[in-house]
């Protein structure tokens, strides 16, 4: 998944600009993305109302926190210091902001990811990540490499690059798959040792 890949890729201080029109899935992948830092999903809202939520997370095993800013109802930049952005900024938050032109004099040239984000069809998104290129040092920052359209291992159907189950077509072929393994379908032709069992 799209979110567990790029939250690998986070670090304490990050910022990120999250662009994509009303309804394109901004908050869900902001959802996504704290989930798989260890915060609650039901814990995670959209904050187009109060502005900015703040969720204590892992980063890389460090307690950390995360700052999800919506700023389409910004009626100013100054809005920003009511809600504590400069304490956001030290604190080393990774800062995830929705409507990020609407504060582009505050974010000014700091560096930033931006993940661009757009309707495919009716349940997928296209995600286009631009990494800046002090992130290129990171070892998992191979993980949001652009992925190859591939045949489904369950259906062999075609699967887009951006669909959100990748590389199966579906959920339900994901879990056809799984369903093999557990039903001894599939097998390994090896013994497994204790490094198979402790891979994630």
């Amino acid at each position: 998944m799209i979110a567990r890949d790029f939250a690998s890729v986070l670090r304490a201080g990050d910022l990120v600009r999250l662009v994509g029109e009303m309804g394109a899935g901004k908050t869900t992948f902001v959802r996504l993305v704290a989930e798989a830092m260890g915060v609650d999903l039901s814990l995670v809202s959209s904050p187009t109302f109060v502005l900015m939520n703040n969720y204590p997370c892992q980063i890389n095993g460090e307690d950390g926190s995360i700052a999800h800013l919506d700023c389409y109802r910004f009626g100013d930049e100054d809005e920003l210091d009511a809600l504590g952005w400069d304490r956001v900024c030290d604190d080393g938050s990774i800062r995830l902001v929705e409507w990020p032109e609407r504060i582009d004099g505050v974010l000014g040239d700091e560096e930033a990811c931006t993940v661009r984000i757009s309707h495919v069809d009716e349940g997928s998104r296209g995600f286009v990540i631009e990494v800046p290129g002090s992130w290129m040092e990171r070892s998992s920052v191979l993980a949001l490499k652009a992925r190859d359209a591939v045949k489904c291992p369950t259906t062999r159907e075609d699967v887009h690059p951006e669909c959100g189950s990748w590389p199966f077509v579906s959920e339900r072929a994901r879990m056809s798959d799984l369903h093999g393994w557990m039903s001894g379908k599939f097998s390994i032709t090896r013994p497994m040792d204790q490094a198979d069992l402790e891979q994630e």
